[in-house]
């Protein structure tokens, strides 16, 4: 005859799963959002990499459309929001990004992206899939000199993208839900992609400028495991990639209009 458990030692089985399922789940819970927001990054970098190559192969290189922060506004409604599965438009406005303080990934604050976006004037948009995206023209950088920015070597005029990956939801900090991308000759490139792991502003005590590439190349938002493991392997590659190229879909540009 089999025993019976007694009602104290079934109290006392579920007691120790409850205690086990509070400490593990947290964890998983965590796991699966970081996991959730890393294809959040992947898919608007393809989305928006889409976008300026159809706005391209429409209007020419960007670097001919004569961007100015002057006409920020019109120049998204003319060159890159018809592209755009987009549900709202703001235009120096609130409505599309998170509202307060944006947070840099070390905590600390970061002003350069309010509620209306990321620079001056504010222009952004929010997508169909709650992502939102803000554009912004670096002004004082229409030279057509070499310059970096956020990780990524180009040549000016240099367009910047602030993507905040689940909208106005938290946490709106950097290498959390928001991401930058710049705009190339080559295509649209992840912040970061042309700095070795070691060198890329993300991580502990990082302000999270540069993580875009460290998510496009490895899938996840383990920064620190991957920069310990870039140092001790010797792989030490430009965003994680062994150096290839990051950047959206490239085009021969003798066959683009205006090249």
């Amino acid at each position: 005859m089999k025993k019976a458990y007694s009602l104290a030692e079934v109290l006392l089985t579920l007691m120790i799963i409850g205690v086990i399922a509070s400490l593990t789940l947290p964890g998983l819970q965590q796991n699966a959002k970081q996991q959730e927001l890393a294809v959040s990054c992947k898919k608007a970098f393809s989305t928006l990499s889409n976008a300026l190559a159809l706005a391209e192969q429409a209007n020419g290189p960007i670097r001919k459309w004569g961007l100015t922060d002057n006409t920020s506004y019109e120049d998204f409604e003319e060159y890159i929001l018809p592209y755009l599965n987009a549900a709202k438009v703001c235009n120096d406005s609130s409505g599309c990004f998170g509202e307060g303080t944006y947070s840099q990934y070390d905590k600390s604050a970061y002003a350069s992206i309010s509620e209306k976006g990321y620079g001056t004037p504010g222009v952004a948009v929010s997508l169909a899939d709650g992502t939102s995206i803000s554009y912004d023209m670096q002004s004082g950088q229409n030279t057509g000199s070499a310059t970096e920015i956020f990780g990524v070597k180009t040549t000016a005029p240099v367009v910047v993208f602030a993507v905040d990956v689940n909208g106005p939801k938290p946490p709106n900090m950097l290498g959390g839900d928001t991401y930058f991308f710049v705009a190339t000759r080559e295509g649209l490139k992840p912040a970061g992609a042309d700095k070795s792991v070691s060198d890329i502003d993300c991580g502990k005590g990082k302000a999270g400028t540069e993580c875009a590439a460290m998510v496009i190349n490895y899938g996840d938002l383990n920064y620190d495991k991957h920069k310990e493991s870039a140092k001790t392997s010797g792989n030490d590659n430009e965003g994680g990639n062994g150096g290839e190229e990051t950047g959206g879909s490239k085009q021969p540009s003798d066959k683009r209009k205006g090249s």
